[in-house]
């Protein structure tokens, strides 16, 4: 599976949507299910969301999640993320705020095969081309071969046109009953 969210919305609302994040971004929605909602977050904040993921019933599920939230105007594309910003670049579309959240490994709609360790790279170039000077960025990463340094190297690296004045990364995790942190993978935000 391969998601995102691309999104037009104020640094200081990116705070108010990220800050949470830091210790996972995870929401309890009942009967022991957690769900991980930040396109709700920025639709709710006045974002023009557009949420892309190669699998129909992730979008599904994400448009229900939506509609119980109280929410409309998300634009729903089930496609393969890498060939949706591909066109974008083409395409000299840009957009004021990218949250990625791409897997360690998945197979888009029509059977592309996607490799975080082998693609993230190109992927964080083009994302650099359609992200806007003033832009922001969260990229989360759940593979565990793949340090919080690591993360904000590769972003720094494909934004450093950008003139980005403030840059954090950091673990995400879970705290468990006794209140150790289990790590669940790492996020840069700009």
């Amino acid at each position: 599976r391969r998601a995102g969210a691309n999104v037009s919305i104020t640094l200081s609302n990116l705070t108010a949507l990220t800050d949470a994040h830091t210790d996972g971004g995870i929401k309890e929605v009942g009967n022991g299910e957690y769900r991980l909602d930040l396109p709700d977050a920025a639709c709710a904040a006045g974002a023009d969301v557009t949420h892309v993921d190669s699998v129909k019933q992730v979008v599904s599920w994400s448009r229900e999640n939506m509609e119980e939230s109280g929410l409309n105007g998300i634009r729903w594309v089930v496609e393969d993320a890498f060939k949706f910003v591909q066109r974008e670049v083409r395409r000299g579309k840009t957009y004021h705020g990218i949250l990625l959240d791409p897997p360690a490994y998945g197979r888009g709609p029509d059977g592309e095969k996607w490799l975080l360790e082998k693609q993230l790279n190109e992927l964080m170039q083009m994302c650099g081309q359609i992200l806007e000077p003033s832009g922001f960025m969260l990229l989360n990463l759940y593979s565990m071969g793949f340090s919080a340094m690591v993360a904000e190297n590769l972003v720094r690296k494909h934004v450093k046109t950008l003139g980005v004045k403030s840059m954090n990364s950091g673990e995400l995790y879970l705290r468990d009953q006794s209140g150790n942190a289990l790590p669940l993978g790492t996020f840069v935000r700009l």
